[in-house]
């Protein structure tokens, strides 16, 4: 069968079409090859890591608040109400400088009934009588209950003084000063009651009169030493140079003695209190070398710290999520003299093992491999897979005890597709 001319150019087109179609499929075959043979003979590029001999650390982290070294509280020693604050919170006051007054006018007022008393004594003194007036027992009566009261007051401030000094609050000798106010509010009503006893026994004049006169007079003198002396307490100083701090005093409160006023503390001198968990205690030993670490609003500070003490007991504690733990304190000494904020908070980087000479890889570094581990290794630009034995480990780094040795090149980059034995590695550029 013929074909005539348009249709025999037909045809002849369309060989020509298919015979383009597969010479640009053949060609887009071609690249592909090409392509995927150079890929596979590329390097892969990765992190690498030279290791060499190092020191290992172990520890943990804790959060510590910042106190004061040497911080005095400050306690009143007698009753009365506010007159005068002469300080605030953030207040910087020098050794011997007015804190506090507290109103005087009623102990200023009995001082000048008991020395108005006394004058009264001596005129009394002159002229004795035979016999001892009612009036001088009415006196003597209203000077022993002036004594009882002021015993049983004395004793009031001398138990609330024991318990303070017990606590802890409250020095030694503060807890002595009011056992010995005691004592002598108890002499002093001995010798009034003694003295209403010479009154009865009197007679006629004689050297018995006079050592009556004389008992009087030591009795209302000691009755006036001791209200001057409360006077004088009256006025509470700074024991110490310092920040005045824990202020909540306002003009017009009755304060009762032994009653906290407010803290000081030093222009210098830091300690941090930690509470650190029982089982991790008995790794931390005094004068240890800590890691302090504080963020601001221009990064983190670090500082250094010394473990000053560890308590031998734990107390139960409630965490931040809310279990009861059991806690030890531990304080530390900030070794610094730079200004912090009192009542901040700061890391304590602890460490409890220390290793010298160790060679150390990123644990992101290490996979699983049969029964152990394994890390790939560069050697002759090649990764080669290398099994290792690990040893101790912290948050970020384990020690390789066998596997690895001085100036092996270890990939970081464990995931790189395409990663396999004898597959050229070239670091990353960084």
């Amino acid at each position: 069968m013929s074909m005539s001319l348009p249709q025999f150019k037909l045809i002849s087109r369309l060989k020509e079409k298919k015979g383009k179609r597969i010479l640009i499929i053949g060609g887009i075959a071609l690249l592909s090859i090409v392509g995927v043979l150079a890929s596979s003979t590329l390097p892969l590029e990765g992190e690498i890591l030279t290791v060499h001999p190092a020191e290992f650390s172990k520890g943990f982290t804790e959060e510590a608040q910042v106190q004061a070294l040497n911080e005095l509280s400050v306690y009143n020693s007698v009753d009365g109400k506010i007159a005068t604050l002469h300080v605030q919170n953030g207040d910087s006051v020098a050794k011997g400088q007015v804190l506090v007054e507290l109103e005087t006018q009623d102990l200023q007022n009995q001082v000048d009934v008991l020395k108005a008393q006394l004058t009264s004594l001596e005129g009394q003194r002159q002229q004795t009588y035979r016999t001892p007036q009612p009036a001088l027992i009415q006196q003597q009566n209203l000077l022993i209950s002036l004594a009882e009261q002021d015993v049983l007051a004395q004793e009031q401030a001398l138990a609330r003084s024991k318990a303070l000094y017990e606590a802890g609050a409250i020095p030694l000798v503060n807890y002595e000063e009011a056992q010995h106010l005691t004592e002598k509010a108890k002499s002093s009503l001995e010798q009034q009651k003694l003295a209403l006893q010479l009154l009865y026994q009197q007679g006629e004049p004689a050297p018995g009169t006079e050592l009556y006169f004389s008992g009087q007079t030591k009795a209302l003198d000691t009755q006036i030493s001791l209200l001057e002396d409360k006077i004088q307490k009256s006025i509470i100083i700074s024991p110490q140079d310092g920040l005045i701090k824990d202020l909540t005093l306002k003009t017009g409160m009755v304060m009762p003695s032994g009653q906290f006023l407010l803290s000081i503390a030093p222009n210098q001198g830091y300690r941090l209190k930690s509470y650190i968990l029982a089982s991790d205690a008995l790794d931390i030993k005094l004068g240890s070398e800590v890691k302090l670490f504080q963020e601001t609003s221009t990064g983190t500070v670090t500082r250094t710290g010394k473990v000053e003490s560890v308590s031998p007991s734990a107390s139960e504690r409630i965490s931040p999520l809310g279990l009861k733990e059991n806690r030890v304190e531990v304080t530390i000494l900030l070794q610094s003299d730079t200004p912090v904020i009192l009542g901040s908070s700061m890391d304590v980087q602890f460490i409890t093992h220390q290793e010298s000479n160790r060679i150390l890889i990123p644990k992101t570094a290490l996979f699983p491999y049969q029964d152990g581990q394994a890390l790939w290794v560069i050697r002759d630009g090649k990764a080669t897979l290398q099994p290792v034995t690990k040893g101790l480990e912290n948050d970020k780094e384990s020690i390789i005890e066998k596997g690895l040795e001085d100036g092996d090149q270890v990939l970081l980059d464990t995931e790189l597709k395409g990663l396999k034995e004898g597959k050229r590695i070239k670091a990353a550029q960084t």
